[in-house]
This record gives structure tokens, sequence and C-alpha cells, in this order.
């Protein structure tokens, strides 16, 4: 394919040049996050001091370092509404048992607010076990009635059971009543798969009670799925709020937390779309194709003073 990216790009450019690459390759090529022929796509956020998207940057302002060494940044477009699917987490443990019906009602209404047609979305809640209340659909009418209805089928493996001594006394789930890391592993899973633009939304309060997964592994299950976490953090019922696996986990994988809006959730959705709907990606051939480690350590930066980048720490490729 001729390269035609080396000139200076103005937004409308860039967005002919996102068509063009498209027509020529795989449509949902600006999203992977692995790379096992040749380019390593890396979907990015460049934002001003204000917070304010800039979109007027050319190809010879990005710089992209590949576990320290920096990259010939080879490709630059930008990608505009591809197809979501969102994953919702909902923690509904005892923890948050006072907040359960808000969160039942925060996600209802945030799905007919972020989902468009097109996009897909699955709600999986965490208590003594992982359960998924409504799986993968387009329709907000079906997820909602699905997200009020009953408990669930199990997702992913049951937690084990630990008899207790005690006469009367129930067996005891040995994850406790919030395997979250649990929940977000296979949330992972589930989404690996899936092509395009991917999210997960959690409605938590970051505290896991002991998940068979820890939180290494569900942190590197979803950047194999190329998918940024993003987490509305509630207080504890049991008072705490320092959380800093939900910091590290959102951090990771380039998405971020925020404490309840109070109801407003505009700033929250704002940094989705932004995040999801309309980004920089950045194309670059590492080196040693043929092998090689398999996670890799990537940092974006941008030239132009005052700016900052939002994108993922992380990318995976498969060895030939």
């Amino acid at each position: 394919m001729t390269q035609t990216t080396s000139l200076p790009m103005t937004i409308r450019n860039s967005v002919i040049l996102a068509c063009v690459f498209a027509a020529a390759s795989s449509p949902q090529s600006g999203t992977a996050f692995r790379s096992n022929v040749e380019l390593v796509t890396i979907p990015c956020t460049v934002i001003d001091a204000e917070g304010v998207e800039v979109r007027d940057l050319a190809r010879d302002e990005f710089r992209i370092y590949d576990n320290g060494v920096r990259r010939i940044v080879e490709n630059l477009w930008i990608d505009t509404d591809l197809p979501l699917t969102l994953g919702v987490v909902i923690d509904a443990s005892e923890s948050q048992g006072e907040l359960l019906a808000e969160h039942r009602q925060t996600t209802g209404e945030l799905l007919e607010r972020i989902l468009r047609p097109g996009d897909r979305a699955f709600v999986v809640s965490v208590d003594e076990d992982v359960r998924l209340w409504a799986d993968l659909t387009g329709s907000v009418a079906a997820l909602r009635r699905q997200i009020a209805g009953a408990p669930g089928d199990l997702f992913g493996q049951p937690c084990a059971k630990r008899a207790s001594h005690a006469p009367g006394v129930a067996p005891t789930s040995v994850c406790g009543g919030s395997p979250l890391w649990n929940a977000v592993y296979e949330a992972g899973r589930k989404l690996r798969p899936l092509t395009g633009n991917k999210a997960l939304l959690m409605l938590t309060d970051g505290f896991d009670t002991g998940s068979t997964h820890a939180v290494k592994e569900a942190i590197e299950e979803v950047e194999w799925a190329g998918t940024a976490v993003y987490a509305i953090q509630y207080q504890s019922g049991f008072g705490g709020r320092y959380a800093p696996d939900l910091y590290s986990l959102t951090g990771e994988t380039g998405g971020a937390w925020f404490s309840p809006p109070g109801g407003d959730y505009g700033a929250i959705l704002a940094r989705m779309e932004a995040d999801l709907r309309l980004h920089y990606v950045v194309g670059f051939r590492p080196e040693n194709l043929s092998g090689g480690k398999a996670r890799h350590d990537v940092r974006v930066e941008v030239t132009r003073p005052g700016l900052s980048v939002r994108a993922r720490k992380t990318y995976f490729r498969t060895p030939q």
C-alpha cells in the first residue's frame, strides 16, 4: 500500500486518510492493540491545558517509545465513530447494598446516553459470584429489563464454598462477597475476540475480597482485549475510599476513574466519547517481528508544548 501520511495533516486530511486506510486494510485496524504481522497501532487522545481535545496535529509532532526505544511513527490517522462494545460491571456486594437500586438505575441511564446504532453492551454483577445480568445486545430496552430482573447466569468459574463448622450457618464463598477482579478478568475474556472500540465501565467501591484472579491478571486480560477501563468509584458501605488497585486498572488500560457526579454524568460521558469515538491512531513497526517479548510497554508523546496525551501503556504481540 502506498503511504500518504508523510504530509502534514489537518483534521480534514486526517479523516480522508482514515477512509483511505480503511479501504485498503482491515476496517477495525485502527483499534487493534496487538501485532501479529507488522504494524502496531495505538489510539490516543490529545488535550490542551484546559482539557480541550486537539485535532490538528501532524505525524512529525508525535513520538512513540516501545519498551523505552523510540520508533518511527509511520502512520497517523483519526478514527471516528467505530461501533462500540461496552461491558458494564455493577458491584452488587454487601458493601454496595444500599446503592444497588441506584446502580441499576444509573446503568440504565448511562446505556441510554452512551449507546448509538450499531453499538452493543453487556452487564455483569459482582456478589459472592460473578453473574451475567444481560448478554450482548444493542437494545437498551432489553438491557434495562434484564438489569431489573433475575440474578442472571453464572459468568466464569464459580467461587468454591467454605463449609461452616457452626450449626445452621450456610457455607461462604472463598472469594468473599466481592470478587471484583474475577469480573474484570472474565469481561476481558469476553471482549478479547471482538473488534471495534471496546470499553469496560465499572460502578464500584473498588475493593476486592479475594478473587481467584489477581488484579495483575485482570489488567493483563483487558489489555489483551484492547479495552479501556472506566470506573465510577462510590464510597464503601464499610468505610474507606482509597482503592489503589482500581486506580492502577483504569490508568494502565488508558481509562479513568471518577467520583459519583451527583446525577450529572456529562463529564464522564464526554471523557469516554473523546477517548472512544474520535481519536488519533499512531502506527509504528516494532523490531524483531519473528519473536520477542509478548507484552510491551508503550509511551506516546507530542512535541507541541502544553499538550498531554491519554493512551494505554501497553500492547501485546503474538510471536510468529
